[in-house]
């Protein structure tokens, strides 16, 4: 599993790539934990993942719970696809916010978009 992490002003984000399965929520499950301590939001950028499965989903509401449990957020990057499908039809994206991309998100938190 490929995956980078940066920092939004005091947003984690943890960028996924490729599949999302058993083998690779066991990688990064390290990485999982260590996010879940952290002192703020954590957005998870899964648009580059083509397919998540059940231990994908577990891991998610994983961080989500442990988050949460420390008076932070889980929101996701997700565009259409094989994981938005899934994660809509097990209605997670009613409980997990998604958005459509990192910029959507950051006009959400009122946070100032500019191109160059």
């Amino acid at each position: 599993m490929e995956c980078m992490t940066y920092t939004i002003n005091d947003t984690q984000v943890v960028v996924l790539e490729k599949e999302l399965d058993a083998m690779a929520v066991t990688e990064i499950r390290p990485l999982f934990e260590q996010l879940s301590t952290y002192d703020g939001n954590v957005l998870a950028d899964i648009s580059d993942v083509h397919f998540i499965d059940s231990s994908g989903i577990g891991a998610l509401v994983f961080l989500y719970k442990r988050l949460v449990m420390n008076g932070h957020q889980l929101v996701l990057v997700c565009g259409p696809g094989q994981p938005h499908d899934l994660l809509d039809m097990l209605h997670i994206d009613r409980v997990i916010p998604c958005y459509e991309s990192i910029k959507a998100y950051m006009r959400s938190r009122g946070i100032a978009v500019t191109t160059s």
